[in-house]
Parts: C-alpha cells; sequence; structure tokens
C-alpha cells in the first residue's frame, strides 16, 4: 500500500517501533480529523511492522459495540492461546453484564483479576521481534477492554511492547482516563495528521484514474475537499460513476459530486461532539448569512463552542471560513435535517435575519423553503421581495412568495392586492393561468377592495382574454372624481384606441395637460405614453422622421419587463407600420433575445409575432412561417386570447402567398374568441381572410372581407395602408370581377392616403393601377413601382411587380426588357420561398409560360461581365474578384456597372441564383 503524504508519520511510527524492541515500549496515539487517513496509517505501518518480525494485534473500535465487555480484547487475542482459566473467567464477566448491566460494579476485582492475567498473556505474546497492539478508534473501547489497556500500560515501559491507538480529534467520547494514563506514560508520542497538500491531492487523483487529464483535477479537489483523504476518495468515485454513465465533469467550474460525497460528508460530522452537527445544520440553513454571533444566537451556544465545532468541520475539509467548500456538503448536510426539524429551524432563521434587518428577499428565501407563514411581519416581507424578484427578472421565486404571503393572509385587501400581483405575474408565464382570478378581483376593485387605479391593468387582462363586458364595468370605475396617477387616464385612453376602440368612450374625460413631459411621473410611465401616442398616430396619419426617433427614444428607455411590455410593443410596432423595417428589425431581435434570456414565454411570443410580421413584411415567407408557428409554441393558442390575430394573419398570409391554401386554410378552423371582431387583431385577421379567400376564388367573399376590415378601420380610425392595405385587397378583388372603375377608385384612394412615398402599400396599389392602364402607360406604372418597391426591402411585393413588367414589357415589344424583368421575378421568388410563380402571376401574364433562363436566347452579358458577375454572387468583395481574374478593381466596377444596367439590380444579393452555379462550376 502506498500513502500519499505520509512518510514523515510513517517513519516516526518505525523509530518507535524499533526502540520499542529493544525494550522501551512506547505508546503513540495517531489524531486527527475524521476521513484525514487514521486508519489506513495503522493498517499499513501493522502491515510493514509485521513483515519486519513483529508480532501484531489488531482491534477496531466502534460505537454500536462500547457495551459489549471485552470487545476490543477478543479482537486483539483471537489469534493467540489463552489459559483454560482466563478465559471461563472472562466468560462470567460478560455474561453477569449481559444479565444485569447496573451490577458491573460489584464484579470489579474479578474484573481486575481478568485485566491482570490478560495482561500477561498479551506480553507473553511478544516475540523476538516484539509486539505491536494496534487498536482504531480507541475512543470507543469497552469498559472491560479498557481495564486492560490500562492494566498493560505501565508494563510497557520495559518491555519489547509498543500501543498504536488512533482517534479523531472531535470524538464525543474521548476517554479521559486513558487520555490521562497516556500523558503519564516517559513514552508517549502523539502524531497528529494533516490534511493532504496540494501536490498530494494531485497525486491521489492521478494514481486513482490513472489518466494525464486528472492531473488538473487535483487542484480542484484539493479546494473542495481541504485536503481529507475521505473526502477526496469519494469524489473521485462520484468523477469514475459519471464517466461510466457517460456524463464527465467538463465545462463545471464545479465538479458536481454525487451520494458518495454526501455519505462522506455526513460521515465526518455524525458521531462527533453534540454541537458539531448542529453548527454543521445551521450553517447550511444560514448559507451566505453565516456567521458565529448568529450561528451561536440560534441555537444558544457560547462562541468558544462554535469556535471549536468550526474548527473541527475546516480541519475536516468541510468548511472554509464560515462556509461549505462545496455546495454539495452544504446540500448533504441539510437533506439530513429531518423534516419537522428543518421547518422550525427555517422559521428561526427567517426570524432572526427579519429581526436583524436584512434584505426581504432573504428573509423570504428561508419562508418559501419553510412553507409556512409567521403571524404578523411575514406577509409584508414575502409581498416586497415578490416586487423585487419581479423586478429582478426571477419570476419563479416572486410566484412562491406570493402564494405563500396569500396562504397566509386573513386581510381582504391584502389577499385581493397578493392575488392582482400574482395574476400580472402568471400572465408572463402564461395568460390562461389567469383567468380564474379575473372574476374575483373584478368584484374586489367593484366593491372597492382593489383601488382603482388597478383598474387599468385588470381591465387589460379581461380584454385580452375578450371578457369585455366585465372590462367594460372596470373601466367605469374609473371615474373622473377617482385618485389616480397623473397621465394614467391619457395612457389608457392612448391604449385602448390602439387596440379596443371600441372601449375608448367609457373612459372619463381626458385630463388637463398630456402627462408626457410630467417629471414627477416614473421614466416607464412617461416612455408607455410616449409610445402609445406614437403608435396612435402613426396609425391615423403614418410615421415620419419625429414618430420613428420617438419610437426609438422608447426602445431606448426602456427595460424589458412586465411593466414596459405594451410600450416596447407599441413603439416596435410604430416602426414597422412606418415602414422602418431595418430598425424594427435590429431592435426586436434586441428584446426577443433579452426576453429569451429571462426565459419569459409570453414575452417570447409577443415579440416573435412582430418578427414574424416584420419577415411577411420583407417578403421572406418560409421564416415568416417558422417565427408565426413560434409564437403560437411559446403560448398556447388560447392563452394569446384575442391576440392571437395577430400570429394567425401572418401564418395565413404567409401560407397563401406560398400557394400553401390547404395550410392557410387549417390556420383559418382555429378557434378564435369572439371579442377579436372588436379589436385591432380582428382586422388584421380579416384582411388575412380575405387574401386567403381571394387565392382560393372565393372573390365575393374576399371582397367582403376587405370591405368590412376598411369600413371598422375607418371607423377606429386605424385607416393605414402601411397597417393594413386593405383597399389594395378589394382593389384585386375588383379586379378578378371586371369592375375596372372599382379598382381605379380603390387605388387612387390608396395612393391618397397618408404614408411613405416608397411604402409597400403604394407600390402595389400602382401595380394594380397598371393592371387597368393601356399598354405603354401599363409598363411606365410598373416600372414607377418596382422602383418604389426596391426601397422598401419587399422581395415578394417585388417579384409580383417584376412579373407584371415582364408581361407588360412583352405586350409591347420590349421582349429583352421582359426577359430579364421575369428572370429577376423568378429569382426573387425562390429566395422569398413562394414556390411557383405561377399562383401568384398577374391575369395578364398568367396565360404565358414563363421560359426556363437556361433557354435564353441571347446572353445580355458578355462574358467577361458574367465572369465578374458570378464572382459576385457568391459574396466576393471587388479587390478579391480582381485578384482571382488578374485585372484591376477599376476593371471590376466598370463591369458590376454595366451588369447592374442590363439586369436592371442594384445590388450583389438581387443577382440571379444562376450565377451561383456558373461561378461554382468554374471553380
Amino acid at each position: 500500500m502506498i500513502l500519499i503524504d505520509r512518510k514523515d508519520e510513517l517513519f516516526t511510527l518505525h523509530e518507535l517501533l524499533a526502540s520499542s524492541r529493544r525494550g522501551n515500549g512506547h505508546v503513540a496515539l495517531v489524531s486527527g480529523s475524521v476521513g484525514i487517513g487514521k486508519s489506513e496509517l495503522l493498517y499499513a505501518f501493522a502491515e510493514q511492522a509485521s513483515a519486519t518480525g513483529s508480532e501484531v494485534l489488531r482491534a477496531v473500535g466502534r460505537e454500536p459495540e462500547r457495551d459489549v465487555p471485552f470487545g476490543i480484547v477478543h479482537q486483539l487475542v483471537r489469534d493467540i492461546s489463552l489459559p483454560a482459566p482466563l478465559r471461563t473467567q472472562m466468560a462470567v464477566l460478560e455474561n453477569g453484564f449481559a444479565s444485569d448491566p447496573p451490577a458491573r460494579h460489584k464484579s470489579a476485582a474479578l474484573q481486575a483479576h481478568v485485566a491482570r492475567g490478560l495482561c500477561r498473556a498479551l506480553l507473553h505474546a511478544a516475540g523476538a521481534g516484539g509486539l505491536l497492539l494496534c487498536v482504531d478508534d480507541v475512543q470507543h473501547t469497552d469498559s472491560a477492554s479498557l481495564s486492560c489497556l490500562l492494566q498493560l500500560l505501565p508494563h510497557t515501559r520495559s518491555a519489547p511492547v509498543m500501543l498504536l491507538f488512533s482517534r479523531p480529534d472531535s470524538a464525543r467520547h474521548s476517554l479521559p482516563l486513558l487520555s490521562t494514563e497516556l500523558l503519564r506514560h516517559p513514552f508517549y508520542r502523539r502524531v497528529r495528521l494533516a490534511p493532504l497538500s496540494p501536490e498530494g491531492t494531485t497525486e491521489l487523483t492521478t494514481k486513482a484514474l490513472g489518466t494525464e487529464e486528472a492531473q488538473a483535477l487535483g487542484p480542484v479537489y484539493h479546494s473542495l475537499s481541504g485536503g481529507n483523504p475521505l473526502l477526496v476518495h469519494a469524489l473521485l468515485r462520484d468523477h469514475r460513476d459519471r464517466l461510466v454513465d457517460g456524463d464527465g465533469d467538463a465545462g463545471s467550474e464545479v465538479p458536481p459530486a454525487g451520494e458518495e460525497f454526501a455519505q462522506a460528508v455526513l460521515a465526518c460530522l455524525h458521531g462527533r461532539e453534540p454541537d458539531i452537527i448542529g453548527v454543521a445544520r445551521t450553517m447550511a440553513l444560514l448559507d451566505s448569512c453565516s456567521s458565529p454571533d448568529r450561528i451561536g444566537r440560534l441555537l444558544q451556544l457560547d462562541p468558544s463552542s462554535v469556535a471549536n465545532a468550526l474548527r473541527h468541520m475546516e480541519a475536516a475539509g468541510l468548511v472554509a471560513g464560515n462556509r461549505f467548500r462545496h455546495p454539495a456538503a452544504r446540500s448533504a448536510v441539510l437533506d439530513d435535517i429531518p423534516s419537522g426539524v428543518l421547518r422550525q429551524q427555517r422559521l428561526d432563521v427567517a426570524e432572526l435575519l427579519h429581526h436583524e434587518g436584512l434584505p426581504t428577499p432573504t428573509v423570504a428565501r428561508h419562508l418559501v423553503a419553510a412553507r409556512h407563514v409567521p403571524p404578523c411581519w411575514a406577509v409584508p416581507v414575502l409581498m416586497d421581495a415578490s416586487e423585487q424578484a419581479r423586478r429582478s427578472g426571477d419570476v419563479g421565486f416572486a410566484l412562491e412568495c406570493l402564494e405563500l404571503a396569500l396562504s397566509g393572509s386573513a386581510d381582504a385587501r391584502e389577499r385581493a392586492l397578493t392575488t392582482m400581483m400574482l395574476a400580472r405575474l402568471e400572465w408572463q408565464l402564461n395568460p390562461s393561468t389567469v383567468v380564474p382570478r379575473l372574476g374575483p378581483l373584478s368584484e374586489a376593485l367593484l366593491t372597492g377592495i382593489l383601488p382603482a387605479h388597478l383598474a387599468v391593468p385588470l381591465s387589460r387582462a379581461l380584454l385580452w382574454h375578450g371578457r369585455f363586458d366585465e372590462a367594460a364595468e372596470v373601466i367605469r370605475a374609473l371615474g373622473p372624481k377617482v385618485p389616480v396617477p397623473h397621465g394614467l387616464f391619457t395612457e389608457a385612453r392612448e391604449w385602448l384606441r390602439n387596440r379596443y376602440p371600441v372601449m375608448v368612450p367609457l373612459l372619463p374625460a381626458a385630463e388637463d395637460g398630456s402627462g408626457i413631459r410630467d417629471s414627477r411621473e416614473p421614466a416607464t410611465a412617461r416612455a408607455s405614453l410616449l409610445a402609445e401616442t406614437v403608435l396612435g398616430s402613426t396609425l391615423r396619419n403614418g410615421g415620419d422622421e419625429s414618430s420613428a426617433w420617438n419610437a426609438e427614444q422608447v426602445l431606448r428607455s426602456c427595460p424589458l419587463d412586465d411593466t414596459s411590455l405594451y410600450a416596447l410593443e407599441s413603439a416596435l410596432l410604430a416602426l414597422v407600420y412606418a415602414d422602418r423595417l431595418g430598425q424594427a428589425s435590429v431592435w426586436s431581435a434586441k428584446l426577443l433575445q433579452e426576453a429569451t434570456d429571462r426565459q419569459a414565454p409570453i414575452w417570447q411570443a409577443k415579440l416573435t409575432a412582430i418578427r414574424a410580421e416584420l419577415a411577411l413584411r420583407q417578403g421572406d415567407l418560409k421564416e415568416a412561417c417558422a417565427l408565426a408557428r413560434s409564437a403560437m409554441t411559446h403560448v398556447s393558442p388560447r392563452s394569446w386570447g384575442v391576440a392571437v390575430g395577430a400570429p394567425l394573419s401572418t401564418l395565413v398570409l404567409a401560407a397563401t402567398a406560398m400557394g400553401a391554401d390547404d395550410v392557410a386554410e387549417e390556420y383559418l378552423r382555429y378557434s378564435v374568441p369572439e371579442a377579436i371582431s372588436e379589436s385591432r387583431y380582428g382586422l388584421q385577421y380579416l384582411y388575412a381572410r380575405g387574401h386567403h379567400r381571394l387565392a382560393t376564388g372565393r372573390v365575393h367573399a374576399a371582397l367582403d372581407d376587405f370591405l368590412r376590415c376598411g369600413d371598422q378601420a375607418r371607423a377606429w380610425d386605424m385607416d393605414l395602408p402601411a397597417f393594413l392595405p386593405w383597399r389594395s385587397g378589394a382593389a384585386a378583388a375588383h379586379l378578378r370581377l371586371g369592375q375596372r372603375d372599382q379598382v381605379r377608385r380603390l387605388a387612387d384612394a390608396e395612393l391618397a392616403r397618408p404614408g411613405s412615398a416608397k411604402s409597400r402599400s403604394r407600390g402595389v396599389a400602382m401595380c394594380l393601377l397598371a393592371e387597368i392602364a393601356e399598354p405603354r402607360r401599363r409598363a411606365s406604372l410598373l416600372l414607377e413601382a418596382v422602383s418604389v418597391l426596391r426601397l422598401t426591402g419587399d422581395r415578394l411585393e417585388l417579384a409580383r411587380a417584376l412579373a407584371a413588367l415582364s408581361s407588360a414589357q412583352r405586350a409591347i415589344g420590349e421582349a429583352e426588357q421582359a426577359r430579364r424583368a421575369l428572370y429577376q421575378a423568378l429569382h426573387l421568388a425562390d429566395v422569398c420561398g413562394a414556390g411557383p410563380l405561377q399562383p401568384f402571376l398577374p391575369p395578364r401574364c398568367r396565360e404565358e409560360t414563363p421560359p426556363d433562363p437556361g433557354t435564353v436566347p441571347r446572353d445580355p452579358l458578355s462574358a467577361a461581365e458574367r465572369r465578374v458577375a458570378s464572382l459576385a454572387s457568391l459574396g466576393n468583395s471587388n479587390r478579391e474578384i480582381a485578384d482571382q481574374l488578374c485585372v484591376t478593381i477599376s476593371t471590376v466596377e466598370q463591369h458590376l456597372t454595366r451588369v447592374y444596367r442590363k439586369l436592371n439590380v442594384t445590388r450583389r444579393a438581387d443577382l440571379p441564383r444562376e450565377f451561383k452555379t456558373l461561378a461554382v462550376g468554374s471553380i
């Protein structure tokens, strides 16, 4: 056996054995913390002594056998012969103790006589090589065996006998009589074992695992175990078990520990002085709040007792300072506390920390763990801790605090406020779970138990779930004389106008002043009002530079949380409906990533739905479908409430544009709340259904949807083509019916509405006007529409316009230009994921068969231009192209200028896919 870091101790013991063989019998006590390696040292030394000729007698003390007479002696003499009378006397003593334990003192004389006989027998056993008598864990020695050992001690002074004992420093049974006699012995030596050094721990891990990688574990395991071999071996066994299971420690700052380590930790604590386990448990409960003073106050121990227990735990490698070295050690100690005891101790800790004025979240964690609310002081602590947790994004803990506070509160107002806070947090995770709370909350508000200003967030939850009648009652509670924060009515009015305009008349008259510039309002409140104002202005009048700046100001100033989500959503939509798709894309991606990191499902769902609408407006149909479906999986369709119209409309429009009419039909079969028609989301749903009906030949039904959408949009002052170009949809239906005058009337009206001159709705309206124009005028309108749509970034509408342009150019004899336009249309349709171009070709072009790009009779590009275009389509820079073709950068630029002009494109990304194929083939 190879011992790590124990060479000096072994050398000392061998010196003592050598001296004992010469007739100077020595006594040695090996001590140290639990698990430090005392037993291993005794075993190794005994093996070496036996190998060098010593007679070795061994015994191990066990706590359950402390009352077994001569238990230790029997182990020592099992391999030597004893006189028959002596064995008989031992049996008499054993039987007497077993039948009448209180009568032990009556046989003291016989016990002393037997001890002397055993002493002579043991001394007689010493041969030429001397006698080594080892007793491991001597603190568990029974009284009869102890009497024998005490008889033997004086005789070892001049006999070739060495006595070797071991005992932990923190032994519960210290045997003071034995300790006194040991100290009197002239040749007594105490050998105290220290923990393994870092180098020793590394040597142990390397030998145990047999890999070079194991060397890296040495310093880590030493830090986690304090060099206690028992803990190191347990960590190694757990490590090997994980390797067998295929789960290593890679990527973990603190290697995980398993059952072996937990058992080793408990072995270091149980059977020690009673104070040690109590201090360990209290330290585990206090965790980061642990201090000797708090431990002493909770256990009612004096400082010296606490310090002594901490010293023993530190020597055992369990703690460093006032903290456990490994989190698994703390968990093992907590798991070992009986459940009834644990609950009371947690409450004691919570009360102590509360009275000391520690932060409420720290106190609340102990209350939540105990699942009990002490009277008087606990409910306010839990509610305050919940609010702090909500602000920091720890929704799970915030919910636990509120649920516990609700269970322990008897005050009606307090219970109602707690329920309101619970509903707000539950909505963040799953809005459908809030539904059972809405009725009681409405009643509490209408009866005056809840303050009236909470009518605003409560009405939002009711409207979300389509409970418009209840929401109306709650909104009416906001009478003109109700004391509410300044600006609340204005914000509520704007919020309702942008989502549920039918509810606006229920609010009291407008406040004096806007509230936007009121410095007394919290920043988030001012931002919310600004966001709703900007969105409302955009929906009514279109966006401009000022509104876009204000929207971005909201996005910059508002951190994402449950109170700012509506403001951020409104600011994003203001950018979307102002055709600022690039800015909206950047901000929505940033916010979605933050929502994902915070693991807030409803935040993720709403932001993902906005990104889906962005992808649709950019003509990326596959991405729009994927994002909209993702939005409907973050929370269920039922949890979306009436707002389900937003992701559903995106899915229907994208599927329809891809020619997947059956898929769009399936989405339209989703059950939606009846109240959706009273919301902005209902407009989006009607518009999407209209396009699906138009694509499937139900023209009159489609026209009805578009006109109903328009009537409602005008009534609600949301008649913005950039939001819903319903006139273009209706005009397309009239075009199918051959009603050219209606097409012209609706398209002209669309162009006259507010909005950007480079909006996608403007380009679509111009395409519709082109359909009823004479051939040359048609081509001119379509060229203008193509120019507008190129600026918007909507590749799908651009593909449609190019396809129509190709047809118009062919009709006036511009065959070459027609081929290029159709070539680009096919390319863009493929990029968009629109599938075959045929389903969305304009009627005039639908009769024609688009030519295969590979069969175009004459290539408009020269060979040099085609080579440059091929490399550019792969994303090469001008310098890289010049290097590959051995020409100047200026030559590349001239070629690309001619390529763009001939193919009617403005950037590399618009180069047809054919060039990529050619480029790959040329390599």
